[in-house]
Formats: structure tokens, C-alpha cells, sequence
């Protein structure tokens, strides 16, 4: 019983000792999640800005480059008050250049899916089992008699066209599903509010970054559209760049229309000015 005494009087000393312990490491441990996850957004948007950036996003980045580094000597100076500040400050920066991006990558997307889009349902229509076409394909054909009232260089529709509607139906489908993160009413009524928690930060940020994702997705199917209409382009690019060994590469690939060859790129995580480079160099 006399022990009792001094044992709880340890045990309240100890339990003291470790509240203020965590409440120490807390800030340390909060500014390496907030390092890590910053550096992690910022390296991904670099090839967004480099590829689509014009000087006003190129000058946010850099300004959000600065404030990461300004972010990044507190906290390896282990002030992490100053850096937990500023981090989030750096969020509430990356937030904003990712709406801008964003509405950019949406656009485009849309951009390269219409344009197939009008061709891809003329082709559904004419290219069927039940369009009529169907008969001359398999009919033995005399040029000296007969006409063919197709275009030949089409002919390969006809067994190409499901893949075209796959790749319409998963375009849309991802572009469908960013366009709704990108105009989430949860988002907005969190954009409203005068002060954001590190969680809200992160939850838009991610979204954000999910909607270039599935963008990106999206223009995949558009572009690759584009190589099936133009298939006839693979054989011509080959001579052309003279490609003796493995898959073409967007640059070279002139199934691609040159002005959607950036995003072929971009889908790749390359930076378009580089890839034109290598062309002039080979070319």
C-alpha cells in the first residue's frame, strides 16, 4: 500500500512525458507528409506546364517552385511551424494551377475526341454488315466491268470499326468521369470556405490531379482513333524516319495529326519540345 503512492506518481510523470513527446513529433512527422506529398504534385505538373504551359503558368510554376523550396529549407532546418505554414500556403498554390490546367486538359481532351467523333459514327453507319457495302467485299471484282462503291483505302473499316466504337465509348466514358471531379459540388463548397484543413488541401489536390489522369486516358482513345483511320500512315512513316526496330514513337508516328502529337506525348509523360528536338536531329 505504502508503494502506491510513488508508483502512480511515476506512472502520471510518464504519461506526462509521452503526451508532450508526441506533441512534439507531431509537426516533424505532419511537414514530411506535406514534403513528400508537395514535391510528389510538383514534379507531375512540371510536364503539364512544359507541354501545355503558357508564359502566365510557367511563371505560377515557377513562383510555386520557390515557395517549395523556401518550404523545404525550414524543414530541413527542422523549423517546422515555419515550414507547416508554408506548405500550406504551397497547397493553396498548387491548387490553383491545377484548376487552370484542368480546365485546359479538358478542353483538349473534348477537342481530340470530336474530332474523330463525326468520322467514327459516318463510318458505323457505312461500314456494316447491314449498310450494303457488304456484298461487294467478298465479290469477285473485274476492273474492266465492275466499280467498287467504296473508298479501298477504307476497306479495312469494315473490320476496324469495333475497336473504333471501343475506343469512342472508353473516350467519353473518361472524359465524362474528370468533367464530374472537375465540377464536384463537394469541391466547391469546400473552395468557399475562408480556411481549409491539410485534408481538404489534399482531397481537391488529388482530384485535380485525377482529372488530368483520366484526361489523358481519354485522349489516348481519341489519338488512337487517329492511328486506326490513318493506318495507311504507319508503312510511310517507317521509310520516312527510317525506323528499322521496335514501336513508333508519337513524334515519328504520322497516323498522329501533328497538332495532337503533344498530347501523344504528354500521354507518355514526355515533353513535347524534347521529342521535336530528336525529329530535327534525325531529320
Amino acid at each position: 500500500m505504502k508503494m502506491k503512492g510513488p508508483v502512480s506518481a511515476i506512472a502520471t510523470v510518464l504519461v506526462a512525458f509521452s503526451a508532450i513527446s508526441s506533441f512534439a513529433i507531431s509537426p516533424a512527422v505532419k511537414s514530411t507528409n506535406d514534403y513528400a506529398f508537395t514535391l510528389e504534385t510538383i514534379r507531375k505538373i512540371r510536364i503539364m506546364v512544359e507541354n501545355f504551359g503558357d508564359e502566365e503558368l510557367k511563371k505560377k510554376y515557377s513562383d510555386i517552385t520557390t515557395l517549395f523550396q523556401e518550404a523545404g529549407e525550414n524543414y530541413y532546418g527542422q523549423d517546422f511551424t515555419g515550414s507547416a505554414l508554408k506548405f500550406k500556403k504551397l497547397k493553396v498554390e498548387l491548387i490553383s494551377i491545377l484548376e487552370t490546367i484542368d480546365d485546359l486538359y479538358l478542353k483538349r481532351t473534348k477537342e481530340i475526341l470530336d474530332s474523330t467523333s463525326k468520322e467514327t459514327f459516318s463510318t458505323l453507319i457505312e461500314y456494316s454488315k447491314q449498310s450494303g457495302l457488304a456484298a461487294f467485299f467478298k465479290k469477285p471484282y473485274d476492273p474492266m466491268r465492275d466499280i467498287k462503291p467504296y473508298d479501298t483505302d477504307k476497306y479495312h473499316f469494315f473490320y476496324d470499326r469495333e475497336k473504333i466504337v471501343s475506343y469512342l465509348r472508353e473516350g467519353y466514358k473518361n472524359y465524362e468521369r474528370a468533367k464530374n471531379i472537375f465540377n464536384d459540388p463537394e469541391i466547391a463548397v469546400l473552395k468557399k470556405k475562408t480556411s481549409l484543413t491539410i485534408k481538404n488541401m489534399n482531397y481537391i489536390i488529388n482530384s485535380y490531379s485525377e482529372v488530368v489522369f483520366l484526361c489523358r486516358e481519354a485522349k489516348k482513345n481519341g489519338i488512337e482513333i487517329h492511328k486506326v483511320k490513318n493506318i495507311n500512315e504507319l508503312g510511310k512513316s517507317i521509310m520516312k524516319y527510317n525506323i528499322t526496330h521496335g514501336s513508333v514513337i508519337p513524334i515519328y508516328d504520322d497516323r498522329i495529326p501533328e497538332k495532337y502529337k503533344v498530347d501523344a506525348n504528354d500521354n507518355l509523360r514526355l515533353i513535347h519540345a524534347v521529342e521535336v528536338k530528336k525529329l530535327q536531329k534525325r531529320g
